[in-house]
Parts: structure tokens; C-alpha cells; sequence
């Protein structure tokens, strides 16, 4: 028992070493992809800065609601940045100019619509947090519903890993989607845990960095490099590489039941149709005189065998 136990132990050891050396090889050797990727997202951030200097120019100063607005425009542009992300991690080849365009024009409608969604969710999530962390200063009893409402976030936060991704990758409509991104949000828990903690490590390299440089242009400066260079391709390949593979698995599965299911039912209506209506023409055949031109009662008439025959046939004919 000992020696198998430790046989897993170290087998798992290796899986976590191998899954580790395959994301930093995977990422430096297709780097020249996600450095393009962030170039051709460099339009979107710019829109995005100009919605917020307008805004900052309407409301006479910053307006944090009208300034989050500007993720919709960046989620756009992410279709783009997704597209390629999803190509590096199958090794697929690939122009990365067409694959961003294409990511624009199959997916940017959608992505606008997520982008809503992100926004929404997004200031409801930092207006709850604020109103119940206030109250919390005159009733210790406002921490339950903080707690609650962190938690509830958190989990939301966790299928929006999969909302754009799942876009990207299946061919399903948006309810299909919304409620597939619900399920993986708890479903999925560990890889979700897991590109949550590298995205934190990603930030707290950043922030390390920006507390060293210790000089407000500065930071500015080191932020508005990453952003352009670095930071958009990054976060969407740490997510592609902890939750692709496990969802295609399971919508890939899902999809075969359904397709099965679909394939069985039908199969059992065509022949129970074909078994009643052979039925149906035997039995009428067996009653009928051999001769086509003779007379026989059917249906309170007398009418020519040939002419039922004829009905008959029109009606299988009709059904099939």
C-alpha cells in the first residue's frame, strides 16, 4: 500500500513538472504570436482611452461608472486576442493578422454582448462591496452579506474565464453559453483555482515591479508598456492553457449524447412508422381482390382496387 501510494505521490509530482515546463515552453516559443496579438490590440486600447478622457471631459472629472465602461470597447478587441490565444495552445499554424480579423468579424458581436455583462457585473459587484464593507463600521452583522457577496462574485468571475473562450470554440448560442459558463464556474473549481493563482502571480510581479520603480511617471509609463506589449495575450493564455482542455472535453462529450440521443430517437420514429404502415398496407393488400379493376367497398364506398392502391402508395410516399 505504502509503495503504491508513493508511486502516485511522485506520478503526480511529474504530471505537475510536466504541466509546468510545457505552459513557460508553450509561451516563450510562440511569444512573436502573443507580442503580435497585443500590437493588433493596441487599436482597442486606444479607443478605450479616448471613451475615458471624453468621459473625464463630460462629467468634469473622473466618473469610475462611466469610465468601466470602457471594458465593452476592450472586450471587442479581446475576440481577436482569444482567437489567436485558442490557435497557440492546439499548435494550430496560423497568420496572426487573419486570425485576429477573423476573431473580429465571426465573434465581435458576441464579445460586445459579453462586454455588457462584464460591465454590469462589474459595477454591481464594486457597488455591493462598497455599500455592505461601509456598514460593516456601524454592524458587525453587515459581514455576512459581504462575505457572501465576495463569494458569489468570485464564482462569477470564475465563468467568465469560460464566456469568451466558450464563444471562440463552440458553435452554440448565448443562453447555451451563459449557462454552460454557470455550471464550469463551480464544476470546474480546481482549474479555475489554478488560473486564478497565476493570474495573481502575474500581478504580483507587476506590483513588485511597480514598488521598485518607486516614481509615479514611471509606474505610468511601465503600465502603459505592459498593457500594450504584454498584458492582454498573457492573462488570456494563462486561462486558455488551465480551463481549454477540460472544457472542450466535456461540451465535446455533451454534444456527442445529445447527437446520439437525437440519432436513437429518430431512428425508433422512422421505423415504428415504417412498422405501422407496412402493417396498414398488408392488411388492406391481403383484403383486396387480385384484380385491379374490380370493384370493392372501402371506406363506405365502392371504389377500383387500382385506385386504392394508388391512395396508398401517395400516403407512404407522403410520410417518407
Amino acid at each position: 500500500m505504502f509503495v503504491a501510494k508513493y508511486k502516485i505521490n511522485n506520478q503526480n509530482e511529474f504530471d505537475k513538472k510536466m504541466r509546468s515546463a510545457q505552459f513557460f515552453n508553450k509561451y516563450f516559443s510562440k511569444f512573436k504570436y502573443i507580442f503580435l496579438s497585443n500590437m493588433f490590440f493596441v487599436i482597442f486600447n486606444l479607443l478605450a482611452a479616448g471613451y475615458i478622457y471624453l468621459t473625464f471631459v463630460i462629467f468634469k472629472g473622473l466618473n469610475i461608472f462611466a469610465a468601466l465602461g470602457s471594458m465593452i470597447i476592450l472586450n471587442f478587441g479581446m475576440s481577436g486576442v482569444i482567437q489567436i490565444s485558442r490557435y497557440i495552445y492546439i499548435d494550430k499554424q496560423f497568420s496572426t493578422f487573419k486570425a485576429f480579423v477573423k476573431g473580429l468579424k465571426e465573434n465581435g458581436l458576441k464579445f460586445l454582448v459579453h462586454g455588457i455583462f462584464f460591465y454590469v457585473f462589474t459595477v454591481v459587484t464594486y457597488v455591493s462591496i462598497m455599500m455592505y464593507y461601509n456598514g460593516t463600521k456601524e454592524n458587525a452583522l453587515f459581514w455576512v452579506p459581504l462575505v457572501i457577496t465576495i463569494l458569489i462574485s468570485l464564482l462569477v468571475l470564475f465563468g467568465c474565464y469560460y464566456l469568451n473562450l466558450m464563444t471562440a470554440t463552440m458553435d452554440i448560442g448565448l443562453k447555451n453559453i451563459y449557462r454552460n459558463c454557470a455550471l464550469f464556474s463551480f464544476g470546474e473549481l480546481k482549474n479555475n483555482i489554478f488560473a486564478t493563482t497565476a493570474l495573481l502571480i502575474l500581478g504580483a510581479v507587476i506590483f513588485t515591479a511597480c514598488v521598485i520603480i518607486n516614481n509615479p511617471v514611471g509606474v505610468l509609463v511601465l503600465l502603459a508598456v505592459l498593457e500594450m506589449f504584454f498584458i492582454p495575450a498573457t492573462v488570456q493564455y494563462i486561462i486558455t492553457f488551465y480551463i481549454y482542455d477540460s472544457m472542450v472535453e466535456i461540451l465535446d462529450d455533451s454534444k456527442k449524447i445529445s447527437d446520439e440521443e437525437n440519432e436513437i430517437n429518430e431512428k425508433n420514429f422512422v421505423s415504428a412508422r415504417q412498422s405501422v404502415d407496412l402493417e396498414e398496407a398488408e392488411e388492406i393488400s391481403r383484403l383486396l381482390p387480385e384484380s385491379k379493376d374490380e370493384y370493392i367497398f372501402h371506406n363506405g364506398k365502392m371504389v377500383k382496387r387500382s385506385e386504392v392502391e394508388k391512395k396508398l402508395n401517395d400516403k407512404l410516399d407522403d410520410d417518407f
